[in-house]
């Protein structure tokens, strides 16, 4: 058994430095056909994770899962590639599934913790992702009203794009000074806007790239549609957040109605352990748990689902 977890532990750390090495690899062969080329090592012209795959990426460019991971990446604003990600989530199944065998002695258990860990580096992504997203929301409209006002200055759609990535914060600053870049290199404005909204999938990039797009195929005063496209966000996001004042007592009711029969039973657990001896050794236990766990998690989305606003 010694022998046994002595291998398991080396094929695991021996996991971790290739997958490392790896990752590290074709950004040394990068840099150095960049400097090869006399081109700085900071210049950054293809973005990581979209257009630049890897062997890895290359591997499972054919399962669902690894493009919403890619979708993740791309959304929580990390530089790093999907498959270097991809690899995260491997190694994570990898350790989690290898502990929880090791600390039961039971290989199902083992099988059953892998997804788990593998969830971890996920929903820290959907995390980051959230925050990003939700900043990038509260800046717009400062972003747009500085929009306007440099085209009312005189300068043209992609000047006034680059004066905002140069002057806002981040997220907002680096997204759109990659579209800026993106207009510099060439490409359409069209789909800088197309590749913007990919990136920020919010409801108002959306009515801000529509109203570009409009702007462009039939003219019009772009900085008047900017000022009130502005003040319609600011607007929309006042409601939205009265909105989340009123559901906040109904979202944390569902919550704290959802979790209060596990607090109840662990409480009467530490108490009396001898409590639901005669539940769990009944025939008939097991399924009054389930149903009563079935029950309480409809309950729980059922209030979450009527709390739940929209604007």
């Amino acid at each position: 058994m010694a022998l046994l977890v002595a291998l398991l532990v080396f094929l695991i750390v021996a996991t971790l430095v290739v997958g490392l090495w790896w990752a590290s690899e074709r950004r040394r062969q990068m840099r150095d056909r960049l400097a090869t080329a006399g081109v700085p090592d900071d210049t950054q012209i293809l973005r990581p994770g979209i257009d630049q795959p890897g062997a890895l990426g290359t591997a499972l460019s054919g399962s669902k899962y690894y493009g919403k991971l890619g979708d993740l990446v791309v959304q929580a604003g990390f530089k790093q590639s999907t498959a270097d990600w991809a690899l995260v989530v491997i190694a994570f199944a990898a350790v989690g599934g290898a502990a929880a065998w090791l600390r039961t002695g039971s290989v199902a258990w083992g099988i059953l913790a892998m997804p788990l860990a593998a969830a971890i580096p996920a929903c820290y992504l959907a995390y980051r992702r959230h925050r990003r997203l939700t900043l990038f929301g509260a800046q717009l409209p400062e972003a747009l009203d500085m929009l306007a006002r440099a085209i009312r200055a005189g300068n043209a759609l992609s000047g006034a794009i680059r004066l905002v990535g140069e002057e806002m914060p981040d997220p907002i600053g680096e997204e759109f000074r990659q579209v800026s870049e993106e207009i510099r290199l060439g490409m359409e404005p069209s789909e800088s806007l197309s590749r913007l909204q990919y990136r920020v999938p919010v409801e108002d990039m959306v009515f801000f790239c529509t109203a570009i797009r409009i702007q462009r195929g039939s003219g019009g005063n772009l900085a008047e549609v900017l000022d009130r496209l502005a003040e319609v966000i600011r607007e929309r996001f006042k409601i939205l957040s009265y909105a989340r004042v009123l559901s906040a007592q109904h979202k944390w009711s569902a919550i704290l109605v959802g979790l209060s029969p596990a607090i109840a039973a662990v409480a009467f657990a530490i108490l009396q352990p001898t409590y639901f001896s005669e539940l769990l050794t009944n025939p008939i236990g097991p399924t009054l748990i389930g149903a009563g766990l079935a029950l309480e998690a409809i309950g729980f989305f059922a209030v979450w689902r009527i709390a739940k606003i929209k604007v």
